[in-house]
């Protein structure tokens, strides 16, 4: 199968930079851009060519600025200029959805009108339905009155996702989420979160220039999420203590460094042995293996359904769980009806980050680490027959010495055969050093 995969990325690799150039004329010339659609391991134009995306992250995170921020024309084609050719703009739940069962028009409006604004670049939309820690309470996300966090406290972290793996609040709201408790008007969470993307889909069925709909950023569990840290630091100690000579840290003791720089910045040394990481990895399949299969799946099948009743055109983009990011091995099935037919338009949208993402230990990214991560996005997206668009990557915030960090993974991505959307845009990129490794040219397609 994985033979069979790779000749059918070499042949679409092929026509991808003629397919390319020949959208990006007809939209340049005002014509129509046609749906895209999902083929087997590739993504399809309007005319049954294969075409590859290569984007970035548009997102306004601010509830006082409407999430939409004082985004304009001239921000598109900016990133239109740069020779991409989409973007992944991040809407939220909590302003789509003020109050149960009531849905913000004003706020949709606004969305359409940045679509319109990319459509007018020739830029496809990939619609995603971010969070961060769940929550607007926490971060970003759903709205207060969908985050049932049973007064627990909030952890203080100096790495705000590592509140994902020690606050009592966060994870008890991340527990009612996926068990799918009422909400104040009785209505399960997660149908309430189906009825607002319903309410998305019905606004742009009928709009070819949005590439699909991305149903949650990075899903993750709630107090599972301490139970998968433990289990993976306690297979690094365990390797650890089989080393002749020291130091030979407990569970505790590496979990206690993880607080700390000095501590991280050595546990992620000892991670730059890849036999290692892997191992670590694995140890934590199994508590993900359950979250994918028994709650995260069900989840889309319920979104899927919402999306389906008014919208059967645009593709469903499945993103892993969040620890799939680091390479931990997803357990995630293609999506299917109520018959047990699989859907047709459907697409695997993954993340990819180093450990050291949101960190200061830039200085220990590991490209070994990375390719082990895209190796298994990759095994997963040619088993299950999917496209992939890597919806985050890079993160470096204008870094001056991620220039050939962004090199290397967009040169791994064209191997790949992956559309990716870079992490994030900003206006200050325009003195970025990175950014001309992350323009697009005819050399890249």
């Amino acid at each position: 199968m994985y033979r069979v995969y790779l000749a059918i990325l070499l042949t679409s690799l092929s026509a991808t930079g003629m397919a390319q150039k020949s959208d990006r004329h007809a939209n340049s010339a005002g014509m129509p851009m046609g749906f895209i659609s999902a083929g087997d391991g590739v993504f399809l134009n309007g005319a049954g060519r294969p075409i590859r995306f290569q984007g970035i992250n548009v997102v306004r995170k601010s509830k006082s600025e409407g999430y939409t921020g004082d985004l304009g024309p001239a921000d598109f084609a900016r990133i239109r200029g740069w020779g991409m050719n989409a973007i992944r703009l991040c809407i939220f739940w909590d302003g789509l959805e003020p109050r149960p069962g009531v849905f913000d028009q004003a706020y949709l409006g606004r969305i359409a009108r940045l679509v319109r604004y990319a459509k007018a670049q020739g830029l496809y939309v990939l619609l995603d339905m971010h969070q961060d820690l769940y929550s607007v309470k926490f971060a970003d996300g759903a709205p207060a009155w969908a985050t049932l966090d049973d007064g627990q406290p909030h952890a203080k972290v100096s790495n705000w996702n590592d509140a994902y793996y020690v606050s009592a609040d966060v994870q008890a709201a991340l527990d009612h989420f996926w068990a799918n408790s009422p909400a104040a008007d009785g209505t399960g969470l997660q149908d309430l979160y189906a009825k607002a993307w319903q309410f998305v889909a019905r606004r742009f069925k009928d709009e070819p220039s949005v590439l699909g709909y991305d149903l949650m950023n990075e899903p993750f569990p709630g107090k599972d999420a301490g139970r998968l840290e433990y289990t993976m630091l306690a297979r690094v100690a365990e390797l650890l203590a089989a080393r002749p000579g020291g130091p030979h840290p407990s569970t505790e003791e590496l979990m206690q460094m993880e607080g700390n720089k000095e501590g991280l910045r050595q546990i992620t040394l000892w991670l730059g042995d890849v036999a290692l990481y892997r191992s670590m990895l694995d140890a934590g399949e199994g508590v993900m293996q359950d979250f994918d299969r028994n709650r995260l799946m069900p989840f889309y099948g319920r979104v899927r359904k919402a999306i389906r009743a008014v919208d059967s055109r645009h593709i469903l983009f499945l993103e892993s769980a969040m620890s799939s990011n680091m390479g931990v091995a997803t357990s995630i099935t293609p999506l299917v009806d109520e018959t047990g037919r699989r859907d047709p338009e459907q697409a695997y949208s993954p993340h990819v980050y180093d450990i050291v993402v949101d960190t200061d230990l830039f200085d220990l990214t590991s490209n070994e680490r990375t390719e082990l991560i895209i190796d298994r996005h990759l095994s997963f997206a040619a088993r299950n027959h999917l496209p992939v668009l890597v919806g985050e990557w890079g993160a470096f915030y204008l870094n001056p010495a991620a220039a050939q960090a962004t090199s290397d993974l967009k040169d791994r991505f064209s191997r790949a055969g992956f559309s990716d959307m870079f992490w994030a845009y900003r206006r200050e990129m325009t003195t970025w050093t990175g950014l001309e490794s992350l323009k697009v040219t005819a050399a890249t397609h």
